[in-house]
């Protein structure tokens, strides 16, 4: 008997079914009397070697993202990390908020420089960051902010940009209370809403501001993206943290807008005070300084500076966002145990434990895992199962699991069906956090490595054999 190949995939989703959802007799197979049901068999395994260990994200691009993340963390097991802000100025000018001509004369006086953050998203994500502190300066960027794509944009999160050493403000010291609220009134409706962190600034930064503006010629006056000629961008540098109970991070929202920003409050000619807004983007990126010598566990330590050691990841394996480290991993004797030309992966999950089980995490652990293909700095494309990740942190069970089922058919299919291309595909799969979390948030896991004695990382493979006889 003939099928053709819409008929057999029917008939293998119908025993994926029965598989994973027959009770009764789990050796039945739907369609029984079509065909012998000898000509199939149904298999699970899960003792594949297993090749992991961790390796440093700084390849990450982190340019110019809704949301920013700023502060300074502390793990014995990751060591420390400060993240920076780097970003451009703008000035703004609306009906609201413009300064007019005749206001900025050449006699101005700077009364007062506040630099105003709201911060929707924090960490800790607790009480206990009440009275915490948060130290940082300003600085003057010396190089032009331009944006690049992909492969060729600076803006990674280990990249240093170059900056004059003299502060144009800092350090200064503040206590954000992200559990502080206040009802405003937006559009005639009473709303209660995070108040934005507020900072004065040196007057003398808000007079080298208005004195770029004072250098523009009236046209430039007009086009709000002329400062960054007189003014190339700003870093915000934030002081290390030296205890996980003095860690404090907060995302900055709203960049390119209202919200964002720093005022300088001023007395002009004759007209009394007035202000100028100078509005924080659109190109800025979070500058990720590590300090992985301060971690106290050797076998972070070992991988993340001997890349693809993988004896040290048998053990443990680690997984940071915001640029941090990610784990590598690869079953090399997988075509070789699943062999030959009809097979179905009907289901494949790797599974990853949590070392710290039951622990309350300071900072907080990754939501969900993804998994992709590494190929170089900014070259990365999604797994086929992209559109079904699966990797949801559970909570109760410690663990992640991560489908990986369309890989490994597809895996399979290059090994027997398609050599010649095997070689670009048989390679290391990367498991990350999901692309908001590894953009933005300094999430962290240990994880139990593939030669771990116990919980153990895994791949559970549910796959069918289909004897050659059946086309």
């Amino acid at each position: 008997m003939n099928f053709s190949k819409k008929g057999l995939w029917a008939i293998l989703s119908a025993i994926l079914v029965m598989s994973i959802a027959c009770k009764t007799d789990p050796d039945s197979i739907l369609g029984n009397g079509m065909h012998d049901d000898s000509l199939l068999e149904a298999k699970y395994d899960t003792a594949f070697r297993i090749e992991a260990f961790s390796v440093s994200d700084d390849s990450l691009i982190l340019q110019n993202g809704s949301d920013v993340l700023l502060g300074a963390t502390y793990s014995p097991v990751f060591g420390g990390a400060t993240y920076n802000l780097v970003v451009q100025l703008l000035t703004q000018r609306t009906t609201d908020t413009a300064y007019h001509a005749g206001d900025l004369g050449p006699d101005f006086r700077v009364d007062s420089v506040v630099l105003n953050l709201p911060y929707p998203g924090f960490y800790p994500k607790h009480k206990r960051m009440d009275g915490r502190s948060m130290t940082f300066s300003l600085y003057e960027v010396t190089e032009d902010l331009v944006d690049g794509v992909g492969a060729d944009s600076a803006y990674s999160s280990n990249y240093q940009v170059k900056y004059n050493p003299v502060a144009l403000s800092g350090p200064i010291t503040v206590y954000p209370k992200p559990y502080d609220t206040v009802t405003d009134t937006v559009d005639g409706v009473a709303t209660t809403v995070i108040p934005d962190l507020r900072v004065r600034l040196d007057n003398s930064f808000g007079t080298k501001l208005l004195n770029c503006v004072q250098s523009m010629s009236a046209t430039e006056q007009e086009d709000i993206s002329s400062l960054p000629k007189y003014f190339k961008g700003l870093y915000l540098k934030v002081d290390p943290c030296n205890s996980e109970n003095e860690s404090i991070a907060f995302l900055v929202s709203n960049l390119y807008a209202e919200g964002a920003m720093i005022t300088v409050y001023f007395d002009g000619d004759e007209n009394g005070t007035s202000y100028q807004d100078f509005i924080l983007g659109p190109m800025r990126f979070t500058q990720v300084i590590r300090d992985r010598s301060r971690s106290m566990d050797p076998l972070y330590k070992n991988q993340m500076e001997n890349p693809g050691d993988t004896a040290d990841g048998g053990q443990r394996l680690y997984i940071e966002g915001s640029g941090g480290s990610r784990v590598r991993f690869r079953i090399p004797d997988f075509p070789t145990e699943i062999d030959g030309d009809k097979v179905v992966i009907n289901q494949a999950v790797l599974v990853l434990k949590n070392v710290d089980k039951g622990k309350e995490s300071d900072i907080g652990y990754p939501a969900q895992l993804q998994g992709f293909l590494y190929y170089g700095k900014a070259m990365e494309s999604d797994l086929p199962d992209a559109s079904n990740p699966g990797g949801y942190y559970d909570e109760d069970a410690g663990e992640y699991r991560l489908n990986v089922t369309r890989y490994y058919q597809k895996l399979v299919y290059l090994t027997t069906l398609d050599t010649a291309n095997r070689t670009n595909f048989l390679g290391y799969v990367d498991v990350a956090p999901i692309s908001e979390d590894r953009y933005e948030e300094p999430t962290r896991v240990v994880l139990y490595g593939p030669r771990a004695e116990k919980n153990y990382m895994r791949l559970e493979v549910i796959y069918t054999v289909i004897n050659d006889s059946v086309n």
